[in-house]
């Protein structure tokens, strides 16, 4: 949708975790690795976009971003899963200080 410069997208993401979503701190050292769950996800957003000659020169969003992490069985995470993310986490934090 547009309504002069205002343009409006909603969108859903959609996916399947195969890899590790991998947290990094202010420094760049890893803060939190969650492993693949091998689960799908869809999770909504919506953006609201200010266009001024051409350009974007204001952007707001609206994420769904407790959906995700419910869907994928990060939250709440079981113990044999947070296992899993402490072992992923230091593989992440290994992998990283090469």
């Amino acid at each position: 949708m547009t309504a002069g410069d205002l343009v409006v997208l909603h969108t859903t993401m959609t996916g399947r975790q195969v890899g590790s979503f991998v947290v990094y701190d202010e420094n760049a050292a890893v803060k939190q690795a969650f492993p693949p769950t091998g689960r799908n996800f869809a999770s909504t957003q919506t953006h609201w976009i200010r266009i001024r000659d051409g350009k974007v020169i204001e952007h707001w969003a609206n994420r769904d971003d407790l959906t995700l992490p419910e869907q994928l069985g990060w939250i709440p995470p079981s113990p044999r899963y947070l296992i899993r993310m402490a072992i992923a986490k230091r593989k992440a934090a290994k992998g990283s200080s090469s």
